[in-house]
């Protein structure tokens, strides 16, 4: 009886169809073409460029003490000869949501002032400082090819105090994306390279390996080629299966998927997930956009309107107009005639913001 017993338990072994693999530690490197192939990363820049592309802009002026609007210089309605000025401010903070950085060429005419903008790829482009001394000049390296900084606008989303470049979000917090790429490629391939079998043939009885490995191969042949499988001898097939949610790991990715907007700086129901314990309130919800305007939209529209202004002529400075975005309708009318009233504008002018023929 001991006997038997024992040989139970070192005789018998189990035999998978799929040999169990142990995944090996994660290579992956966070960069921003990868972090890309995140849809909640596409999506964020996305949202993030979008936005501010479609801001107007407006140039106002000093004059006498006193700031004025003034029509839009060129280079103001069309920075770049080479794009439309919504794919210049588009690519420009694409390349800030990914490298933190965005850089200009400046061509000059030949009274001295800026006519055309060339963005530089970010990834392309180095930073290096001539001298030791706190005030030494930087220049700009391009395809092996030295630039001034009279020539290059230099761009930054979180400028840090000695450092030529500014840190790139994707850099920083690459270990939030590197899990969200680990995940979603576990995910992925969990039926296929998960090491986890199909299902499991169990009987009472004891059988040696070598007939374990035949009835193993027999059962793996009728189910790839779809025929009836029979079942005798006290054999029952349990099949090993997930729930949808559980395959798909829902949970967890919705938790990444909410990293990423917090690393972006997006409201996590703009990427169509949501935090437990908030609702979708009209109060709430306005309050969310007001907030992501003014906490993360700004951050990239105040770096493009200080380039822009950094390349008109002293005391003329470029503003985006904000009131589409922030205010409704009812609230813009309200706005305009306020302005009306105290005879900041006139009636003609409002009505050409909105978009009506008067």
């Amino acid at each position: 009886m001991v006997a038997s017993i024992w040989k139970r338990i070192f005789s018998t072994q189990e035999v998978r169809a799929v040999t169990p693999v142990i995944p090996p530690r994660s290579t992956t490197i966070a960069t921003p073409e990868s972090a890309l192939t995140l849809t909640a990363v596409w999506r964020s820049v996305q949202i993030l460029a979008t936005t501010v592309s479609n801001l107007g802009l407006q140039t106002k002026r000093y004059a006498t003490g006193i700031e004025v609007i003034v029509e839009n210089p060129t280079l103001v309605n069309n920075p770049s000869l080479q794009m439309k000025r919504r794919e210049f401010i588009h690519s420009t903070v694409t390349d800030l949501a990914l490298y933190g950085n965005a850089f200009w060429y400046k061509s000059y005419d030949s009274a001295g002032k800026v006519n055309d903008l060339i963005q530089i790829p970010s990834n392309q482009i180095m930073v290096e400082q001539i001298g030791d001394a706190l005030n030494a000049p930087k220049v700009y390296v391009y395809l092996n090819k030295q630039y001034s900084g009279r020539e290059i606008e230099h761009l930054q989303l979180s400028p840090r105090a000695g450092w030529l470049k500014g840190p790139s979000p994707i850099d920083t917090c690459s270990q939030d994306i590197v899990g969200a790429l680990d995940l979603r490629d576990y995910a992925s391939n969990w039926f296929s390279q998960g090491g986890v079998p199909t299902g499991v043939l169990k009987t009472g009885r004891e059988i040696s390996p070598d007939d374990a490995q035949t009835i193993t191969n027999t059962w793996n042949t009728k189910q790839a080629t779809r025929q009836i499988a029979v079942l005798s001898n006290g054999f029952e097939y349990q099949p090993i299966s997930l729930k949808p949610s559980e395959a798909m790991f829902t949970e967890v990715q919705a938790q990444s998927v909410q990293a990423i907007a917090r690393l972006f700086g997006i409201p996590p129901r703009k990427l169509v997930t949501g935090v437990d314990g908030t609702s979708d309130t009209y109060s709430n919800l306005v309050d969310e956009e007001s907030a992501f305007f003014r906490e993360t939209v700004q951050s990239y529209t105040r770096p493009i309107q200080d380039a822009l202004s950094n390349c008109l002529p002293r005391g003329t400075r470029v503003e985006f107009q904000w009131e589409d975005l922030v205010l409704s309708k009812t609230q813009r009318l309200a706005m305009w005639s306020d302005a009306i009233n105290a005879g900041i504008v006139t009636p003609e002018y409002a009505a050409n913001k909105e978009g009506l023929n008067v």
